[in-house]
Formats: C-alpha cells, structure tokens, sequence
C-alpha cells in the first residue's frame, strides 16, 4: 500500500508543528512542512506536484497562502483542507476557486482533524483522470569514493520493481556510468533527444531510451570517440519537462561540478541528495556543494538530504561532527560492503537481485521508502540475515 502524502503549510513553526502532532499517529500518512515565506518564494508548485492533500492553516483572515495556491496550474491541484476562521469575501472567493473540500476552525482538536482528513480523501481529486509530474530525485556525489552511481542506480531499480514508471538521466556525458551499471548499450540517447527536443512527445521519447528487464529506462549519452558537446540547459530543461508527463519518477545522475544541466535537474528535483564518505575531504566537498546548492542555486533545505555512504560506526567522523561540518543533519547511513557493491558493478546486475537481504541493500531500500512513499519491505529476520552474509562469502 502507498502512503498518502500530506502537505501542511502555515506561516509559524508553532501552527506547523502542532498540526504535524495532530496526524503523526497515523501510519498511512506521510508529512511534509512547509512555511508560508517558503512557499510563496516559488517551492509551492513542485511541493504541490507530489501531494494528494493540502492541509494550510490560515489565521487571523490571512490568505496569502490561499491566493498563492490560486495562482498554481490547475494541474497538478490536489484536495485542499483549510484550518481557519475565514469569513471576508475575498477568502470566500480564494476558498471556492481552489476548490476546498472543508474548511475547520484554526485550531481543532485532533479527533476532529483527522476525521476531515479521512473525509478529504473519499472525495474525488480535481486531477483524477489528468496526468501528473513525476517526482524528480537527483543524486550527486562529492567525489569518486561517495558512491552516488550505486545508489543512484539502486534506487531506480528498486522503484522500477515496484512496478512505477521509472526513468534513469544520467549526465555525465563522457563516461556514461549508468550504462553500464545496468549493462546496457543505447544506440540513441541525451544528446540526440535533446537536438530533436522540439518535435519530441511523450511517446516519441521512448525512441531515445533503452530498457533495462526491471523496467528502468535510460537516458544517457552513448558510447563514441568523441567528446561530447555541452548541452542547452533550456532545452534539457524542456526535454525534462516532457519526460515528466511520461514517468512517475526520475532518478537524475547529476555532476558535482554543476553544470549548467545539472543545475536545471536539481532546481526541478522534490529531493536531491548529495552523497559523501566518512573522510574529511568528503566532508568539506559536501559542505561547499551543499552550500552552493542552498544558496546560489536555491534548492530549499527542506529538499537536501545528506547521505553517508560505506558508513562505519567506528569512523572517528562521528555523525554530529559531519552535521556540524555540512550544515545540516545527515538523513541516512548506508553501511559498507565493498565486496558486494563491486559485484554489482562488474556484473551489471543490481543489487536487490545480488543479494536482497544484505545490510546495504535493506539500508537503500529504506531510503527509496522515505523518498518516495512507497512502502518499504518488511524487515528482514537476523536468522534470515545471517544466511544471506553466509551465503556472500561462500560464493
């Protein structure tokens, strides 16, 4: 079963946080928080594009927030539930033209949230029936050692598996990691989609892609002597825009150096991630990425997510140090199985298909899980485990 995702926004982190308490006991809920002075600073239309409810407080008649949901597309416009006392007619106007399926006190009890809730999603969605943007997540690595091909890779192969539309960009234009992680050699990709860009649909597309047998689809540069042109960011930017009317998700390979056509994958991206090892080099990459990313780029800190890879408890970088050190808390640890990562990678066979139950591959399942609100596998039995390590070092 998928979580349903919950977007609460108001102006103060006390109203945030005291809707965030009144629905966190439901587990078939998944929360996001969002700030009015955050949302009105252009990160409302892609927090819109991955929610199926709307929860905005409004106090005090205020209704910036309403009249921002107003200005979004029609599409995507999930169902919208508003908290608070409303009664100018301007806020009548805003409340029935985003059309909002209930309107509660500015602050009601738990038992009465949670009931409106639950109505809210037996009512039919304005979008029923009408395509939605696929949710984007980039992967970056700090270095050559932070392993973002393994997990980028990883991560689309398991949500592939899950029987979701999945498209894999991989932009490095020289090496083409992707590729031949998946042991596939495409005969037309990135660059040839990009120069037809303007005569290309969302069916005409798959002619620029190769199939994995998961199900992934790649879009990378193909295999030449020569090396290969920068990209228009303005046209990768529109490339990307149709290929989000045919995916549910993009898993984006995006270069640590920035360019230009990473910079548009990581400014459209719900999540990006910067992955990192537990060196000191790694630590001041990830701290000057993430630094760029947050300030000249302007991907939220809410949408950064720091990764440890090849973790080790016994690293003498402790995890409040690298947090300290980057800026922001790390959101996963990803432990260390060099053995079974370099399989995957010679052999071109992914992971879960190795060895479905190692410590690594249940440490990225359980990232995919919190990225994308698919619900994760069921943990696995030390007995079961045990085998699993047993059978890796017999082979």
């Amino acid at each position: 079963m998928q979580l349903k995702n919950i977007l609460i926004l108001a102006s103060s982190d006390e109203d945030l946080h005291r809707l965030e308490d009144q629905l966190r006991d439901v587990s078939d809920w998944r929360l996001t928080l969002l700030r009015m002075t955050e949302a009105l600073n252009g990160n409302l239309r892609r927090a819109f594009s991955d929610v199926d409810l709307v929860l905005v407080c409004c106090r005090n008649g205020q209704v910036s927030l309403l009249a921002a949901i107003d200005a979004l597309p029609e599409t995507p416009r999930p169902r919208v539930l508003v908290c608070g006392d409303l009664s100018s007619p301007e806020a009548t106007r805003l409340l029935v033209r985003i059309g909002v399926v209930d309107l509660l006190s500015s602050t009601p009890t738990t038992p009465e949230l949670q009931a409106a809730v639950r109505r809210a999603f037996r009512e039919p969605r304005k979008t029923d029936g009408v395509e939605r943007e696929a949710r984007v997540i980039s992967v970056l690595g700090v270095s050559d050692d932070a392993g973002a091909v393994l997990m980028t890779g990883s991560l689309a192969h398991r949500v592939a598996e899950a029987n979701k539309k999945t498209l894999l960009v991989d932009l490095d234009l020289i090496y083409a990691p992707m590729a031949a992680m998946f042991g596939l050699q495409p005969s037309r990709g990135l660059l040839e989609a990009i120069r037809h860009v303007d005569s290309l649909d969302a069916t005409a597309l798959d002619g620029y892609v190769v199939r994995h047998e998961s199900g992934v689809h790649l879009l990378s540069s193909i295999a030449s002597g020569a090396i290969p042109p920068a990209l228009d960011a303005a046209a990768f930017d529109r490339l990307l825009s149709i290929c989000q009317r045919r995916y549910e998700f993009i898993f984006v390979y995006a270069n640590r150096w920035l360019d230009p056509t990473s910079i548009k994958a990581v400014s459209t991206s719900h999540h990006v991630l910067v992955t990192l090892s537990q060196s000191v080099s790694d630590v001041r990459f990830a701290s000057r990425l993430c630094s760029l990313l947050t300030q000249s780029v302007g991907v939220p800190a809410s949408v950064l997510h720091v990764v440890l890879n090849r973790y080790s408890a016994r690293s003498t970088l402790r995890d409040d140090m690298i947090s300290k050190a980057v800026g922001t808390s790390v959101f996963a640890k990803i432990p260390a199985d060099d053995a079974l990562a370099r399989r995957s990678v010679d052999s071109g066979i992914p992971l879960t298909e190795l060895d479905r139950h190692s410590p690594l591959t249940e440490a990225l399942l359980t990232l995919e899980g919190r990225l994308t609100g698919l619900t994760p596998p069921p943990p696995v039995s030390p007995v079961r485990r045990i085998f699993s390590t047993f059978a890796r070092g017999e082979r």
